[in-house]
């Protein structure tokens, strides 16, 4: 009997080994997927990354992957996920604002923050008459508002962002973290062909700017990184702008004065 099973395994030895390996790496693969691991698009192996987004909205739609993951609830939420460590692509919407979308590469153990930008495809406001006694105020400071340069840039809100003109080049200069010996990283944001009249911050944020050109008003990412959002604020004939507060621009299309919200 014992040597009818020992040629058996013997015979079968190849056999056993194999079905052994395939238990010992489908336990490996369950423990290291328990741990966090993933395979990368090149096939090694990586660990998640977080994904963190502030959304500023309730009411709004997050899609990862084309797969709906979750509707916020509350204004300013903070949503995380953690994804595999190769490309990813996400979506934001909600009813009446344009969709925001980023490209991405998930490092293993990465950490990655967006916050995406929310502009109205609907832009409400109102007229500002010449009865109003700001009218004109507001209408010569448009007029003659002047574009920033390298000498008298913006600085965003938080201070560490210098915006300015160079040529019909918009340009930033993103100031390094705190005790690094890095320079300030000088990047261009867009180029176009045609002049850029009026160029501010959008609201209070630094990563995103605003700027008029042709008959538009239009908000941009400073990053280039992926997917570089370009949202139109508002089309008319050709209009110039100043900001006012973080949820309005004044905007002078020929001699009608506005406040848009944006």
């Amino acid at each position: 009997m014992e040597d009818n099973v020992k040629t058996h395994i013997k015979e079968n030895e190849f056999l056993y080994t194999t079905i052994i390996l395939a238990v010992l790496i489908i336990v490996l693969i369950i423990f290291g997927y328990k741990k966090g691991y993933r395979f990368q698009e090149n096939f090694m192996i990586g660990k998640l990354g977080s994904l963190s987004l502030v959304i500023a909205m309730p009411q709004t739609n997050i899609f990862i992957d084309e797969n709906k993951k979750i509707v916020t609830s509350q204004e300013n939420e903070i949503v995380k996920f953690s994804l595999s460590p190769r490309e990813h692509t996400i979506i934001i919407s909600r009813d009446g604002y344009f969709p925001w979308k980023k490209d991405f590469l998930m490092q293993s153990e990465g950490n990655i923050n967006f916050s995406p930008v929310f502009v109205s495809s609907n832009p409400s406001g109102s007229i500002i008459t010449k009865n109003d006694p700001e009218f004109w105020k507001i209408r010569n400071k448009i007029i003659i508002d002047p574009l920033p340069t390298k000498n008298t840039p913006r600085i965003s809100k938080d201070g560490l962002v210098k915006l300015w003109i160079d040529g019909n080049a918009v340009k930033v200069e993103i100031a390094s973290n705190m005790g690094s010996t890095t320079p300030p990283q000088i990047k261009t944001v867009i180029q176009p062909d045609s002049a850029i009249r009026n160029l501010y911050f959008y609201k209070d944020r630094s990563d995103v700017i605003v700027f008029s050109i042709n008959n538009s008003i239009y908000a941009i990412e400073v990053d280039k990184e992926g997917t570089q959002n370009f949202l139109p604020i508002y089309k008319g004939t050709a209009p110039s702008f100043i900001e006012g507060d973080s949820n309005y621009i004044y905007v002078l299309d020929g001699e009608t004065l506005m406040q848009v919200i944006i």
